[in-house]
């Protein structure tokens, strides 16, 4: 895993936490599960991402990546589709822990953008 996506990583994960517990009061164990299992999913599909990003730029584009990236977004919709589903997981409570990966990587990779010495 490489520094950057450990970082980002590591602060959606607190992020999710955090959020967890006014989605618990707000939302219940439904509300909870939805927030925590959302921010999990996007946190493997990033790691998912950056692994194949990794083997690609070394030995060049596979021609499997597409049948992965497929099997991966299918995988990934069985989850949600089965903790919609049975009701364990809150749709907002969902939607909420996945859209907390993205404003952590961007402002991770404006802060890594930033010339050295900035104060900005």
């Amino acid at each position: 895993m490489t520094d950057l996506v450990g970082r980002v990583s590591l602060t959606a994960a607190l992020a999710t936490g955090v959020l967890t517990v006014p989605a618990a009061w707000l939302g219940g164990g439904s509300g909870a599960l939805g927030v925590a299992s959302g921010g999990a999913l996007a946190i493997a599909n990033l790691w998912w991402l950056a692994r194949r990003a990794r083997l690609d730029a070394r030995r060049g584009p596979l021609a499997g990546w597409a049948l992965g990236a497929s099997l991966r977004l299918l995988a990934l919709a069985l989850v949600v589709a089965a903790l919609l589903v049975t009701g364990s997981a809150h749709p907002i409570g969902l939607v909420v822990g996945v859209s907390v990966l993205p404003p952590v990587l961007i402002a991770a990779g404006l802060q890594e953008a930033r010339p050295a010495g900035s104060n900005l």
